[in-house]
């Protein structure tokens, strides 16, 4: 579940960030170009995940502690991708192992 909710969090927030018009996203996940033609339905997408997202920690972890768990997963996601997007290193030949690891590490250790 929690590996579920980081990759949601992830992909509500990636849909946010592609639709920017301040700085040239890269295109290396393909899905850049949809957000950045259809940015309103990209930001729109982007905050239901987001809210969705909310509501399943809220769910796994109750009320106060879901809320401060989703927004320390959001900032650690968000500086992530702020970090690493210009570094061209968001591409699925990273994202794909991170989240089998997170996944492996969820069900091995929890």
């Amino acid at each position: 579940m929690i590996t579920l909710i980081l990759l949601l969090t992830f992909t509500g927030f990636y849909f946010c960030y592609a639709t920017t018009k301040r700085q040239k996203i890269p295109t290396h996940l393909k899905i850049e170009n949809w957000c950045q033609q259809q940015s309103i339905l990209a930001n729109s997408l982007g905050f239901i995940l987001l809210l969705f997202t909310c509501s399943l920690t809220i769910y796994q972890f109750g009320w106060g502690s879901g809320v401060f768990t989703f927004l320390i997963n959001l900032m650690t996601i968000a500086s992530l991708v702020i970090l690493l997007q210009p570094l061209h290193l968001i591409t699925y030949k990273t994202i794909i192992p991170t989240a089998l690891f997170i996944f492996l590490v969820e069900f091995l250790l929890f």
